[in-house]
């Protein structure tokens, strides 16, 4: 920073619930810390200094201090309980989902071993990158079974898993979990049954490596071996006897990291219990009770965990106290992810769709809870455009490259059941390729806990009509889906929608090119809501005609003024609070069903003024 430049600082209560400076003109994640005095004692209960400060080491050392590592282990082992601990499963396959063993790297034997029993073992969780990976296969599999087969080709492994291996050593463990050893890259059904079941191969392990230092899977473990990093100063004297130093958070440096930005790490990193975290030349752990940092003096925490704090709150959020705003803060957090096919993208949430089925007690329709089905259709696009993924459904996030704000994050402190029984009235259908018909939400089905009414559900819904204004002569009774239907294209392997709603066209104007919004216009030229146009740079759709059909989903509770700041004040009184907008879906047409092209909000008065036909009450077929 230029030198004579005001900085505002403010004391808060991070890094991992320690207290410093937060600067304000670093942005989030960046805070000021004083140095621990001389000698700087991990352990600071006896120095006199304030339990809780965020106090830097002067100096970290070439190589990590293992013993310490281990103590950080040994706290949550015995003061987190069952925040940290798993549940215990009374079979293997019961732990492990589909697998009949679980193969590992035997570190001491130096060999593959295949279990059927549980063991204490580690798993690497990493970014493979384009470098040659050696891997296990069909061929190599008896040779690497026999004790010492892994000297054999330890010099051809990435540096990543060669460090990973030489750490769990270190620790005085014996097992290692990486996938490219330990799942048959060329065997279909082995590498099918390891990946169904990934989620819970990090969950129970002891502890996650996590490699977060470079792009690919040839980035040393800095201080696992001498030679991998250098020791480094951690502050600087401000004044005599007073020392301060930069400390980055954990969550900010992986924001910036490859590691990141891909799709399958975040699902180790979050389910993993206990992780060690290599960023740069920094390591951190992280529990689901405590956050501690090598470049850190340690605060105990013995026995009273502390919940961890983050940006888009991914740790808080898998602990699921209240699941259908936490699902929402982890879709936000996950779908700016990249994957190289992008058709992994539900896969790679599998594991914490299947944990949140269990706590909302509901199953899940294409990444969509059917509890709360119409809170996750009204997402839009963070900061951009969403890019179509043309295999998945459109109306599913999972159909969708690109970072999504769903609407359901707002819904901390509301009560999901009111909101889905004042505000939404559609009756989902799902229809098959093969054209059964059934429900999205179905009481009578075991899954969902039809005597439990403080569970989340559609346990009473109100029609359409119960308080809306519906032209004159309007029917909109008819919620049941049409039988026997023909298309004129082939038919999508997953669900479509089939459902009964209002829909109307309205004009679009003042697109703004680059962050593909505009505002809806009514019959009479006034702007009556704002819109988001989904795949705006893929298609001609947009271009090609001047009127759009939208269909109404719920009412919308949150009217931000951005959104609607354009809008015609003389026609449309400005909307301030309450339940006066739509939630809206863009229609795009082709061979008898509807995909999303985009999604916005209407004012409800506006539909009184939509273009021609005016409104109609529709079935919609939703691929």
């Amino acid at each position: 920073m230029p030198h004579g430049l005001d900085v505002l600082l403010a004391w808060s209560a991070e890094p991992g619930g320690r207290y410093a400076f937060s600067v304000t003109a670093a942005g989030s994640g960046v805070w000021i810390g004083f140095g621990a005095p001389e000698p700087a004692h991990d352990n600071i209960q006896a120095t006199g200094i304030e339990i809780g400060r965020c106090l830097l080491k002067p100096t970290t050392e070439p190589l990590m201090d293992i013993p310490r590592i281990l103590r950080w282990i040994l706290q949550c082992e015995h003061g987190h309980g069952d925040l940290c601990q798993l549940s215990p499963h009374s079979t293997f396959a019961h732990a492990f989902r589909g697998m009949s063993f679980l193969r590992l790297i035997d570190v001491q034997n130096n060999c593959l071993v295949e279990i059927n029993h549980f063991t204490k073992y580690v798993a690497l969780s990493y970014v493979w990158g384009v470098v040659d990976n050696f891997r296990l296969t069909k061929a190599n599999r008896p040779a690497l079974l026999k004790p010492g087969s892994l000297d054999k080709v330890f010099r051809v492994l990435p540096e990543t898993v060669a460090d990973a291996i030489t750490l769990v050593r270190r620790l005085g463990s014996q097992y290692l979990w990486v996938d490219a050893l330990c799942l048959m890259q060329n065997d279909t059904d082995d590498l099918d049954r390891g990946v169904n079941a990934m989620d819970l191969i990090y969950e129970r392990a002891w502890l996650t490596i996590v490699a977060a230092c470079g792009h690919d899977a040839n980035t040393r473990l800095p201080g696992v071996r001498l030679g991998t990093r250098m020791g480094a100063s951690n502050t600087v004297e401000v004044k005599p006897g007073l020392t301060m130093g930069v400390v980055i958070g954990l969550d900010a440096l992986l924001e910036r990291s490859v590691y990141g930005s891909r799709g399958w790490t975040f699902q180790e990193r979050l389910l993993s219990r206990r992780s060690i975290c290599f960023i740069g030349d920094k390591l951190f752990y992280r529990c689901r009770g405590v956050e501690q940092a090598e470049h850190l003096v340690d605060v105990p925490y013995w026995n009273r965990p502390r919940r961890l704090k983050s940006h888009d709150n991914p740790p808080e959020a898998i602990l699921m106290k209240n699941p259908v705003y936490d699902y929402s803060s982890i879709l936000y957090s996950f779908t700016k992810r990249a994957f190289t096919n992008e058709n992994d993208a539900p896969r790679a949430m599998a594991g914490i769709i299947a944990r949140f089925g269990e706590t909302i007690e509901c199953q899940f329709l294409e990444g969509l809870p059917t509890a709360a089905f119409d809170l996750f259709l009204t997402f839009t696009a963070w900061k951009g455009s969403l890019r179509r993924r043309p295999a998945l459904p459109s109306y599913s996030w999972t159909g969708w490259s690109g970072r999504i704000w769903p609407s359901s994050a707002q819904l901390r402190g509301e009560s999901e059941n009111a909101l889905l029984r004042d505000h939404t009235w559609i009756i989902w259908y799902k229809r098959s390729a093969s054209g059964d018909i059934s429900l999205v939400w179905n009481p009578c089905d075991p899954h969902f806990p039809s005597r439990d009414m403080k569970a989340v559900g559609y346990y009473e819904r109100r029609p359409f009509s119960y308080g809306r204004f519906i032209p004159t002569q309007l029917d909109t009774s008819r919620t049941t889906p049409t039988a026997t239907i023909s298309f004129s294209q082939s038919i999508p392997p997953y669900f479509i929608l089939q459902f009964w709603t209002m829909s109307a066209f309205y004009g679009i104007c003042d697109i703004d090119v680059f962050n593909a919004t505009g505002y809806l216009v009514d019959r009479n030229g006034a702007k009556c809501g704002s819109i988001q146009l989904d795949g705006f740079e893929e298609t001609t759709f947009f271009e090609s005609q001047i009127c759009f059909e939208v269909i109404l989903l719920s009412e919308s509770g949150y009217t931000f003024e951005s959104h609607l700041r354009g809008c015609s004040t003389t026609v449309y009184p400005a909307v301030t609070e309450g339940w006066d907008c739509f939630y809206l879906l863009l229609l795009e047409w082709k061979g008898g069903l509807a995909q999303r092209r985009g999604s916005g909000k209407l004012i409800m008065d506006a539909l009184r003024n939509s273009l021609a036909p005016g409104p109609v009450w529709k079935e919609i077929l939703l691929a």
